[in-house]
């Protein structure tokens, strides 16, 4: 009994959390534990999903989240806010009983009330990593996301995030090798449908993986009709164009399983489309993958499993290309590798201090993991391109005492920003204080 007591108290938790503008989520897993649970909303039952809104109990100071808002909004106790997320990251601000309330100040308050739930399987302090995911990563949500945890106020925990697409990946990495075998398919249909396709490249080592994704706005559950003959029409109007935009996706691909996401499944109007979905493929429903992915996500990055090592992401968002450059090392020339691929592009912050051994430039090496021939990649050759950065204007000095200072980060997911600084050669060559920008295309 004591063992387990000592074991507990060094546990380490990685939380997935998903946060959408209509429901959140958190699921986790640990050291103990590395297949990831999700926390339900309601204990003892699999509701896992929280609506992401809040209601003020009126005259009081009182603030409820979740399903209880939702209640007491809809009975008139309170004034209920919803669209929490966008709102953040809209910047708006909401006014309730007169008083006006920044969206940031009350997402933040919805996610630490959310963390409530989980302060059953543990205390926050046991939180090594926690990974956020959304369907939207660009940089106004990373933002917004960054300003709720530093204001929860969260110590000696990693915060990291990714998006849907990398939390699917994430998900099937951590599935049964048969999920691997062939090309993968969420079916997103909350609003409008949304379709994930996953497949692997199988001619490079390690496997990369990525998804594409393809929406259909103007595939929409409708608002049903109260007439039965009606409303039954309407069905069979919807089954028919989602048959034939999953018809769309799936021709010519190895499909073998598919995952039903979305409020919109749980109507039975799906008939002949599944019927489709269903031959020959694995099909499931569900609506907590994204959460685990999150958690999965975050167990790698604490501790990298077989498979992920073996499998690499080269998703939307992520670096396609190693970054290297070639160095004298011993009076040898070998390449240093600078940046990996399958890095996220807004976690890229790079320095490094080396001397220029001549001239006034160096070379970059890129090599891009993506686009390249089959037969090129089956044989491990990747193309690799030389990016002359020029320092026009540094002064002529002797080979070896120019000292500069190179900082790389990415403006987006294919393009690298290099700021070079002379720093000179302590008192003999000074540091003219000299600073050069270049942007280098990736794709």
């Amino acid at each position: 009994m004591q063992i387990r007591n000592n074991t507990e108290k060094n546990n380490k938790y990685m939380v997935g959390f998903d946060l959408g503008d209509r429901d959140a989520q958190i699921s986790y897993c640990s050291i103990q534990q590395p297949e990831a649970e999700t926390v339900p909303a309601v204990a003892g039952t699999k509701r896992y999903n929280i609506p992401t809104v809040l209601c003020k109990r009126k005259g009081s100071n009182q603030w409820l989240y979740g399903r209880e808002a939702l209640q007491a909004g809809g009975t008139g106790e309170g004034t209920l806010v919803e669209n929490l997320f966008s709102g953040a990251l809209d910047g708006k601000k909401t006014v309730v009983e007169g008083v006006e309330y920044d969206a940031l100040t009350l997402l933040t308050l919805f996610v630490k009330k959310c963390f409530g739930l989980f302060s059953v399987i543990a205390p926050p302090e046991k939180i090594e990593i926690l990974m956020f995911t959304a369907n939207r990563s660009d940089g106004r949500v990373i933002e917004v996301i960054k300003q709720v945890v530093d204001a929860l106020g969260f110590v000696g925990t990693k915060v990291l995030f990714q998006n849907y697409e990398e939390s699917y990946y994430y998900y099937l990495l951590h599935q049964s090798p048969e999920f691997r075998l062939s090309g993968s398919v969420i079916l997103d249909f909350e609003e409008t449908l949304k379709v994930y396709l996953l497949e692997w490249n199988r001619r490079t080592t390690p496997v990369v993986s990525f998804v594409n994704v393809k929406e259909y706005p103007e595939c929409r559950q409708p608002l049903w009709s109260e007439e039965e003959f009606e409303k039954r029409g309407q069905m069979e109007s919807l089954d028919q164009y989602v048959m034939e935009n999953v018809i769309e996706v799936f021709q010519n691909r190895t499909i073998g399983s598919v995952f039903l996401v979305g409020s919109c499944f749980q109507e039975d109007w799906a008939d002949r489309s599944l019927q489709y979905i269903c031959r020959g493929r694995r099909v499931f429903k569900g609506n907590n993958l994204y959460s685990k992915g999150a958690a999965f996500g975050a167990y790698e990055r604490f501790c990298a499993t077989k498979e992920g090592k073996e499998y690499i992401f080269l998703g939307r968002e992520k670096l396609k290309a190693n970054i290297g450059l070639q160095v004298v090392r011993e009076e040898k020339e070998t390449y240093a590798a600078i940046l990996d691929a399958g890095v996220n592009w807004y976690d890229i912050i790079y320095e490094k201090e080396f001397y220029l051994e001549s001239g006034n430039s160096f070379q970059l090496m890129v090599t891009p993991l993506t686009n390249v021939f089959p037969e090129r990649e089956a044989a491990g050759k990747y193309p690799v391109r030389h990016e002359k950065i020029e320092l026009t204007g540094l002064p002529e000095r002797p080979g070896g005492t120019t000292r500069l200072h190179l900082a790389i980060t990415m403006r987006d997911a294919d393009t690298l920003h290099i700021v070079t600084e002379d720093l000179g050669f302590g008192e003999i060559y000074p540091a003219t204080g000299q600073t050069w920008e270049q942007d280098i295309r990736l794709a």
